[in-house]
């Protein structure tokens, strides 16, 4: 967990010992240079995207994928609406989608979607048929491989050889007939990935790199598909990540595996209360990536985007449109939650705005991230009114901000002005 501790540095000094004496880098990176990092996502603002390519030009779009008969590119960060026809062009890596062939929108059938999934969520994991479809052998030859790889000892030459693998899957796994194949064979794919993905792996752990891909692979091949989120709820994949996310001392890493958590929770409720019984909801709680920085000198702008992720993640866990199935025995727990995360967000919130009090007017991703909690907040407000409290020293906090916010031709100034002003009211 990223969290500042005299426990917690004496495990990275650890590691890097062991990492020095096998010749295995102690962390590992893929594309991990100023160009790249320049294409990512630079700002998620309520159901914006905003990107920013090498030249400086931003661009933004929807967040929610609207899909039409025709295929469109997916853009970085969108989220993609179940059934859906997703397909990958292998010479470019661009993926794509459309409606499946005589649907309607996904929103006009609701009801039916979930009807599906309560039949699927009522069958035993013993009865239920395989998951079964067209046989790719190259896809085939990549997880045999993955398999094979992943028992062997940790050495460079393994490394690089996963993370081929790994990268050929993650490739592939975004078609949905290919992620299907991928856990066809659910009782050994699915603990590779756990065994991969895991900080505390014994002899020695996976380096970074290789336990950022598992994580993004198995993310991607089980998001927004409910009968392969059910096998690796099933297959015990939700507490194994739950784990790695706690101990994963590497930030960007630690991003990855709260993407695959979310993969695998979304719209499942099982899948969300296990994760709520299993601790999740307190260790992202407890995880603090900017008190992180400053207790280990790290890379703040890693710091910023997993504190983001957080934040992204905890809104997505206490929206209903997203989790509509939960148990009416669970809805006290989650309220409780809930009444947590207003109060631990509004401190963070004031906090986070106080340390960059030196930095008015804020920069554009200073700006993004106050957004970003405020927005939950007010998520969080809207949905849970009677349990939702803030501090009471928010209220006047809240007025004094929004005045400081000063009044420029920046949009992230003003998407975070609006989002303070929904807040208030």
């Amino acid at each position: 967990m990223v969290r500042p501790s005299s426990s917690s540095l004496l495990t990275v000094a650890c590691l890097c010992l062991v990492a020095a004496a096998t010749g295995i880098p102690a962390r590992l990176h893929i594309q991990d240079n100023a160009a790249d990092r320049a294409m990512e996502i630079e700002n998620i603002h309520g159901d914006t995207i905003c990107t920013v390519d090498g030249n400086g030009d931003q661009t933004c779009y929807p967040r929610l994928f609207v899909a039409t008969n025709e295929f469109q590119a997916i853009k970085p960060g969108q989220d993609i609406p179940p059934n859906l026809h997703v397909q990958i062009d292998m010479q470019t890596g661009q993926r794509m989608a459309r409606l499946m062939p005589g649907s309607e929108d996904p929103a006009d059938r609701k009801d039916l979607v979930l009807a599906d999934a309560d039949e699927a969520a009522k069958t035993n994991d013993d009865t239920r048929p395989a998951v079964s479809g067209p046989h790719n052998e190259h896809l085939q030859e990549n997880i045999d491989r993955l398999v094979e790889l992943s028992s062997a000892l940790v050495n460079n030459e393994q490394v690089n050889s996963l993370l081929q693998t790994l990268g050929e899957l993650e490739e592939l796994v975004h078609e949905t007939r290919h992620a299907e194949q991928l856990l066809r064979n659910r009782h050994v794919v699915v603990p590779v990935f756990i065994r991969l993905s895991d900080p505390t792996h014994k002899p020695i752990p996976w380096p970074s790199s290789v336990r950022r891909l598992s994580s993004v692979v198995l993310g991607a091949a089980v998001q927004n598909n409910r009968e392969l989120q059910d096998i690796v709820h099933t297959e015990g994949a939700i507490p194994a990540f739950v784990h790695s996310m706690e101990n994963e001392m590497d930030m960007r890493t630690a991003g990855k595996h709260i993407f695959a958590l979310s993969a695998m929770v979304r719209g499942h409720p099982g899948a969300h209360m296990q994760f709520v019984d299993r601790g999740g909801m307190r260790i992202l709680r407890e995880m603090n990536p900017m008190a992180f920085v400053a207790a280990r000198d790290d890379d703040e702008y890693e710091a910023r985007k997993l504190d983001l992720r957080i934040v992204r993640f905890v809104e997505d866990l206490f929206n209903p449109e997203f989790n509509p199935e939960i148990h009416v025995d669970a809805a006290s727990l989650v309220a409780q939650n809930a009444a947590v995360w207003c109060s631990t967000l509004a401190a963070r919130m004031m906090d986070s705005v106080e340390d960059a009090e030196t930095e008015r007017p804020a920069s554009s991703s200073s700006y993004a991230r106050c957004s970003a909690y405020a927005t939950a907040l007010h998520s969080l407000k809207a949905t849970f009114p009677e349990t939702c409290k803030m501090p009471a020293e928010f209220g006047q906090w809240l007025q004094d901000e929004v005045a400081m916010v000063p009044r420029t031709n920046d949009d992230s100034a003003e998407e975070y002005r609006q989002a303070l002003n929904e807040l208030a009211f």
